[in-house]
């Protein structure tokens, strides 16, 4: 029996619906299905970074902690290394000077 334009719809099978309904509603379950499995891994794999991330941003921490000591300790002891190296070549002059006074000396005697 057809009603208008459109077929008669059998009450009888698929709960009223057409026929290739339950195919449908099948293929979308597993769909579904599917996607529920890929959002739990997507949800794994995104803990497992953000916990990456977190550690990864620890060390960086740690480093620039580091990092940070030792840009004061050069900071420290530049100003040292350049007094030392002042007093050695003042120690190099003064070396110099004796050893002319020597070496006069020696060509004198």
């Amino acid at each position: 029996m057809h009603v208008g334009n459109r077929p008669a719809i059998d009450m009888t099978t698929n709960n009223g619906l057409p026929p290739d309904v339950s195919a449908r509603l099948d293929r979308i379950e597993v769909l579904v299905a599917a996607n529920s499995e890929q959002i739990t891994a997507n949800s794994t794999a995104i803990a497992r970074l953000e916990a990456n991330q977190a550690a990864m941003s620890e060390r960086v921490n740690i480093i620039a902690e580091r990092v940070d000591t030792l840009a004061e300790s050069i900071r420290v002891l530049v100003p040292i290394i350049q007094s030392i190296q002042s007093d050695v070549r003042g120690l190099q002059l003064e070396n110099r000077r004796i050893l002319d006074i020597l070496q006069q000396r020696g060509g004198n005697g």
